[in-house]
């Protein structure tokens, strides 16, 4: 097996050094070769040339040997003697590129990243160094030229180590440099996930390109890297210059107090904001001010007070993913009542011209869709209909056709169980409202087994053969709109997957997106967890990620589901943390004080008056969570109809009581660095005790929620 699979975390190991008599006999032997050579130097016969071939051909055997049992035991998880094997190599030959690569994989999946760093560091940079290793005429087993996959696997391997380590910006460069070599998924997710929580731009690095094409291929879920794309974007001349104009307390300037003919032009041929507005939410507040006030300028130049001359069509695609982005964040942004006036007006001219069987203009329809979506219109029919420019046809498309297709998908979605009244209802009716989340792109997916995946996240778990290759079944309950419960058909081709929730227009949602990806191992169905053991099938795999939480009754809903969990099977879980919530504590006393309620409406006012509450601790807080902007996802998180949380030791105790292995947290790799740095003597990482206590000084570190994998003992 390549090193370039290798990228989990472990825990810390101390390494297997070689015996002396190891030592002794392997030097013995390089001592006699050298003896063999200066001997038939002397005699100067053809034997001297047969003598060194076969020395050359044992040193290069002993190598490839060498090489096949380390990666072989590294294959299994049998890492003490995958080292072994390969610093016999190394003593062999101490630049060996591959050896040095497995070397620095398995330092890292054993907590070492320093070690890492630096043997996967020597391979990259010999090579550099290097002009032979670029020559596949050499014939020394040292010299061979790398090929180019195992070249780019070392980058991406690298890059793991150093974001490990802290080192963001080395990262990004090990990274760029792999995808330049060979573009592969999982390089493309590591650029991702390099960018997911960084909030400072390193210097000397040219990211925006590779960022553009992140965000809109993708190369993995665009709104993990949504953050850092608005941070470069604020940087550039003519958006950092509007921004700056526009008042920190809402107080927004008309549009050609703002814009320039000039500065509007340099906006609309930002190809990075465009495909941030078309694929993913805008999670940032400056950004937010100033779309509203493109928006405005998009409804007014529809009326005809904007001169449209200085409208090209470089204008009407940026205004076409002004439109998009409105459609997906659900119409969020907050608006005057004259602007809404206004918009409705413009509104029912684009009806009336359509009743009348003419073609209305395209900014029209434009300025309407960022307000309303068009599927709502009376004639929304007709919008399909009529010939559109390419970024309006696909714009009608998502607003239009695709709603409409989700709509006829309402009847094929099957009902396994009855949703009574209660909690569960009232939680089916927030979906039915607020499908979430609502998601444009589909991040790639590694294909892999569940044992490996398993065996990457923890490597020191005794993991092997536990699931079934083929044909294991995973059930993802409480899919929501299908993001997961995609990735997970995706990352494991040989399963079938059955997905359920409560939301009959998330299910079909989740659907539509399914077929979109052409899906064969995944089917949906309506059901409530609660009730969920009438169906009688049990799983080898049960994910249940952000739900038990939403029940009325989690830890009863917990053991329905733990039921139905093969004996020694697998589950992920998903809880919110009572620590890391306290900002929607704060925000849940502040809608109550202030009467707010769930509609449309209240949310966007709610958010209105909470992004002018300032630096007003932890209420300002909730400006940072990324479900603050958009209409399902803050209702979600500030508004949900039933919400529990929990702390560790109440998680440790219901392990306990039900006898559950816990396997690890799924933790980024600087968390789970910080954590062995913190108790450097406790290797298993499976002490809540002390991942309570560690949480007790990082009140941050679950702020998404505690998300963590159990197995069902055998």
């Amino acid at each position: 097996m390549s090193p370039s699979g290798a990228t989990g975390f472990g825990t810390t190991e101390e390494a297997v050094p070689f015996s002396p008599a190891f030592v002794r006999k392997f030097y013995r032997g390089f001592a006699m070769n050298r003896k063999q050579r200066r001997m038939a130097a002397k005699l100067g016969t053809r034997v001297a040339a047969r003598v060194g071939r076969n020395a050359t051909i044992s040193a290069s055997g002993q190598i490839a040997d060498l090489l096949t049992r380390g990666q072989r035991h590294h294959h299994a998880g049998q890492f003490a003697e995958a080292e072994n094997h390969c610093r016999k190599l190394l003593a062999i030959d101490p630049n060996h590129f591959d050896g040095l690569h497995l070397l620095g994989v398995i330092m890292q999946q054993v907590g070492r990243s320093d070690l890492a760093a630096s043997f996967i560091g020597k391979a990259v940079a010999l090579h550099d160094q290097n002009p032979t290793l670029h020559d596949p005429r050499t014939s020394h087993p040292s010299k061979a030229a790398i090929p180019q996959n195992d070249l780019a696997a070392a980058h991406s391997n690298l890059c793991i180590v150093l974001r490990a380590l802290g080192d963001i910006p080395g990262a990004l460069k090990a990274i760029q440099r792999s995808l330049r070599i060979k573009e592969t998924d999982n390089a493309k997710l590591l650029f991702v996930g390099c960018l997911r929580n960084l909030t400072f731009i390193p210097d000397g690095i040219d990211l925006r390109d590779d960022l553009a094409r992140a965000i809109s291929e993708p190369w993995g879920r665009p709104t993990d890297v949504a953050r850092y794309a608005s941070n470069l974007v604020k940087r550039s001349g003519a958006v950092c210059t509007c921004i700056g104009g526009v008042a920190a307390n809402w107080s927004i300037p008309a549009p050609h107090e703002l814009f320039s003919p000039i500065e509007i032009a340099e906006i609309c041929s930002d190809r990075l904001l465009c495909c941030l507005l078309e694929s993913t939410i805008i999670f940032d507040l400056e950004l937010e001010r100033f779309l509203t006030i493109v928006r405005r300028t998009m409804l007014t130049a529809a009326g005809g007070g904007v001169d449209r001359q200085a409208l090209d069509q470089g204008s009407l695609r940026f205004f076409c993913a002004v439109a998009q982005q409105c459609f997906i964040n659900e119409y969020v942004f907050s608006l005057t009542d004259e602007e809404k006036l206004e918009a409705e007006r413009l509104r029912d001219r684009l009806v009336d011209t359509l009743v009348a069987g003419a073609t209305p203009p395209e900014l029209w329809l434009l300025a309407v869709a960022a307000y309303f979506p068009l599927a709502s219109l009376t004639q929304a029919d007709l919008l399909i209909k009529q010939h559109w420019s390419t970024a309006v046809t696909e714009l009608v498309v998502r607003q239009v056709r695709e709603v409409h297709e989700e709509q006829h998908l309402r009847a094929s979605v099957p009902c396994l169980t009855v949703i009574d009244a209660g909690v569960s209802f009232a939680v089916k009716q927030q979906y039915e409202e607020s499908p979430y989340p609502r998601w444009i792109k589909a991040s790639p997916v590694g294909q892999t087994t569940i044992d490996a995946h398993l065996r990457q996240l923890f490597p020191l778990a005794n993991i092997s053969n536990v699931v079934k290759t083929n044909g294991a079944e995973i059930l993802v309950a409480g899919c929501g709109t299908g993001q997961h419960s995609t990735e997970t058909a995706q990352q494991f081709p040989g399963a079938r997957v059955l997905a359920i929730d409560l939301s009959l227009s998330s299910l079909c949602y989740a659907k539509r997106k399914t077929r979109e990806l052409g899906l064969k191992n995944l089917e949906y169905a309506q059901a409530d967890i609660l009730k969920l053991q009438s169906i009688r099938r049990t799983f080898d795999v049960i994910e249940v990620v952000g739900v038990l939480h939403h029940l009325a009754e989690p830890m009863a809903g917990w053991r329905i589901l733990l039921s139905m969990l093969r004996l020694g099977g697998f589950m992920r879980i998903g809880l919110y943390s009572k620590l890391a919530r306290q900002d929607i504590v704060a925000a849940r006393a502040f809608i109550a004080e202030r009467g707010y309620g769930s509609s449309e409406e209240d949310v966007r006012r709610c958010r209105h008056e909470l992004a002018e509450s300032g630096d007003r601790a932890p209420l300002s807080n909730v400006l940072n969570r990324l479900d603050f902007y958009s209409t399902s996802r803050c209702r979600d998180l500030l508004f949900h109809v039933q919400e529990h949380q929990f702390t560790l030791p109440e998680i440790a105790y219901f392990l306990r009581e039900n006898k559950l292995e816990f396997l690890g947290f799924d933790l980024p790799g600087g968390a789970l660095q910080s954590f062995r740095q913190r108790f450097p003597n406790y290797g298993t990482m499976t002490d809540l005790t002390l991942w309570h206590t560690f949480e007790l000084e990082n009140p941050s570190l679950f702020t998404d929620m505690y998300q963590f994998w159990i197995r069902k003992p055998q």
